[in-house]
């Protein structure tokens, strides 16, 4: 199975894609399962381990900013064994604002992908794919924010642990950031608790979130990173 795929995306608010190139010295490294389709599932780590997500969203001309904290986020993945894996059918669970509930995160069919050649841990390329004119929105307290784009995230690292065949895939990521070209907001500034007139920039972490695999008829898979 995949457990313990833990992406620290920043990302998307996933976060997906995570891309890499792999080293001229060695073949191309990827993800693999034991079995073909392989059904991921993304959900809470179940050890206790901390599995929030934050968006940070700041003003690029002052010090303001807006904080979202989201406790999980659950999706599916239909592949596992090829340089990319999409993410699917995601939802943001128990989200607050700059600590306060009421936050709803609308990802109008908006998927994630992951690139996963090479494990390179300097930069890589995060994307957000969505249905045509629909973006991500961040629904609180009368505003909304927007996300639609491709990232930019750093310190990214892909680890196989365990031994098969219940070998799990370890995916760290620092931090994702998301340009001004990408986010808009709606509302007025007490409403969003930052200038929405103004240029917004913004930055998505995680905590732990477990990838698990199985067969499409619910039997765990073995899966690693080479």
């Amino acid at each position: 199975m995949i457990r313990n795929l833990k992406i620290l995306f920043a990302a998307a608010l996933t976060l997906s894609a995570l891309g890499a190139m792999a080293s001229s010295a060695h073949a191309v490294e990827e993800f693999h399962c034991s079995v073909n389709p392989c059904h991921g599932t993304l959900k809470p780590d179940g050890t206790g381990k901390t599995s929030h997500h934050v968006f940070i969203v700041e003003n690029e001309l002052t010090t303001e900013s807006v904080s979202f904290t989201c406790e999980s986020l659950s999706g599916e993945s239909f592949s596992v064994g090829f340089t990319e894996i999409t993410l699917e059918h995601l939802a943001y669970k128990n989200c607050t604002a700059n600590g306060s509930a009421g936050v709803t995160v609308v990802m109008n069919g908006c998927d994630y992908s992951m690139d996963t050649v090479g494990g390179r841990v300097d930069s890589a390329l995060a994307r957000v794919s969505c249905p045509a004119a629909v973006k991500i929105e961040i629904k609180y307290n009368g505003c909304v924010i927007s996300v639609l784009g491709a990232f930019e995230s750093f310190g990214i690292g892909y680890t196989t642990v365990g031994t098969s065949p219940t070998r799990e895939v370890t995916v760290t990521v620092n931090h994702v950031r998301v340009p001004s070209s990408v986010i808009s907001a709606t509302g007025t500034k007490a409403q969003c608790l930052i200038n929405p007139a103004q240029r917004l920039v913004g930055t998505y972490t995680t905590g732990n979130t477990l990838v698990t695999g199985e067969t499409f008829a619910g039997v765990m898979a073995d899966a690693w990173y080479e």
